[in-house]
């Protein structure tokens, strides 16, 4: 009987530890890994967003590296962020990808390894090549030509890059239909991004007065394309495309950025061109603040702002545009500087009018939101070498001290306190840019640095 009690005691001891083994191989087998390494990291954090919500924040250890893991992990499309920069990662359930990437060549030092990187290596190998295709001369000059040799050239390239995709889903089975979608919008859409931009560029190129003209079939392709997937408009390449298919429409009607009615056409085409209702407000939104800050002046196009408003259903989007609108009213061109607070980085509250006294300035209003800190560096480098009699001075809409422009001389730099008078003009917290002359009164209340107009404005400030 011992001997039999032994053998079932045993027998039963080993079958929970086979229970609880295999318990804790199934719950790994069914998490989803996101993890990897950061070589010269800009910051202690990894962001992962699922569209515009944030999914986790993964913290870098003493080796600069991040993990996460899930379970029931939702298949999509994510992006993951660091420092300034971001990028694209498709992830499925029980996936265990990890990244490797320098900060000083992001995209280029990208790789992905372990199970369902092939997928994103591909996507990020066709990111590259649309990049290197947009600085390479020769295809560029393919926008010179007519209208049906142009498309001759497109249509080899989408061919090529097609023969490329079937190869690769050969090598490749059972790819979820989610993923195709991506890969076809990443490779694909840049090109048809250049048949959008084609009329306009020719014209530029050819120095000619009219749009060239061009026959239906041109744009065969708009016919498989869906303008109404909200879920995609964070993959850049769809956005982009969608963006320079509205403005071509509005373009080819002969209407310029600098026209009358532009803004209004625009808004009018996005209206009749998208029916999905969260995207067209999205695109009702950027789009009218992207002409408002490219025309980098404090006039306001009443007409097209009413528009908006009738057009809009999104109740944040409408608020947020009633704070541009009344930010522009408490500070306008032609008006005297009022005074206001900035701190510099010592924490030191300094006097705006004493620090603008007496000399042509440039006061720049600017947030991370809308502006990376490698942007502004060069922008700022070029402007100050550009025009060494101006003061320009960058304010940070926040009191978050310890983030500031690398690169630009600190003693140029400040930021604001909620307690400062500034904010009662910076509600929207856009950027914005003041050009005050040296009698302390502002000749531009709503310029934009990033502007093609901006350098002339600047011009015209120096000579005051």
């Amino acid at each position: 009987m011992n001997y039999m009690f032994k053998t079932l005691k045993y027998f039963l001891i080993l079958t929970i530890l086979i229970l609880i083994g295999s318990c804790t191989t199934t719950e790994k087998e069914s998490m989803t890994f996101f993890g990897g390494k950061i070589i010269n990291p800009r910051s202690g954090f990894v962001l992962l967003y699922n569209q515009d919500k944030l999914v986790d924040s993964l913290f870098l250890d003493k080796d600069d590296k991040f993990a996460g893991k899930y379970k029931d992990f939702k298949e999509d499309f994510y992006l993951f962020k660091h420092g300034d920069e971001f990028q694209h990662v498709y992830i499925q359930p029980q996936d265990s990808i990890l990244i490797r990437l320098n900060t000083w060549y992001f995209d280029e030092t990208l790789v992905f390894s372990g199970q369902g990187a092939d997928k994103n290596n591909i996507l990020i190998d066709w990111f590259l090549e649309s990049e290197k295709e947009n600085k390479n001369i020769n295809i560029n000059k393919y926008f010179k030509l007519p209208p049906a040799l142009f498309k001759s050239k497109m249509d080899s390239l989408l061919a090529l890059r097609q023969d490329k995709i079937e190869k690769f889903k050969s090598r490749n089975e059972n790819l979820p239909e989610g993923y195709l979608n991506v890969l076809n919008i990443i490779v694909n859409y840049p090109i048809y991004k250049r048949f959008e931009a084609y009329p306009r560029r020719n014209r530029h190129y050819n120095n000619k007065a009219d749009y060239p003209k061009v026959n239906a079939s041109f744009y065969d392709f708009r016919n498989k394309i869906d303008l109404n997937i909200d879920s995609l408009k964070y993959i850049g390449q769809y956005s982009s495309y969608i963006a320079y298919r509205l403005y071509n429409i509005v373009n080819v009607k002969g209407l310029s950025s600098n026209s009358d009615g532009y803004t209004e056409s625009l808004l009018s085409t996005i209206d009749n061109s998208i029916t999905n209702e969260k995207l067209k407000n999205i695109f009702l939104y950027e789009m009218l603040v992207k002409d408002f800050l490219a025309r980098s002046s404090c006039g306001l196009d009443k007409k097209s702002f009413h528009n908006y408003f009738k057009l809009s259903s999104n109740i944040k989007d409408k608020k947020q545009v009633q704070r541009i609108i009344n930010d522009i009213k408490n500070l306008h061109g032609g008006e005297a500087l009022m005074d206001f607070q900035i701190t510099d980085y010592l924490k030191t509250k300094r006097s705006i009018t004493k620090i603008t006294k007496n000399k042509n300035s440039v006061i720049c209003f600017w947030t991370p939101k809308y502006t990376s800190n490698l942007r502004l560096k060069k922008r700022i480098s070029n402007l100050t070498s550009t025009f060494p009699d101006v003061n320009f001075i960058l304010v940070k809409i926040s009191d978050i001290h310890s983030d500031y422009v690398h690169g630009i001389d600190i003693k140029n730099q400040y930021y604001l306190e909620p307690s400062s008078k500034a904010n009662l003009f910076l509600t929207s917290k856009l950027p914005r840019v003041l050009l005050v002359n040296k009698k302390g009164t502002i000749v531009n209340g709503y310029a934009n640095i990033h502007s093609h107009l901006f350098n002339k404005q600047v011009k015209k400030l120096q000579k005051q």
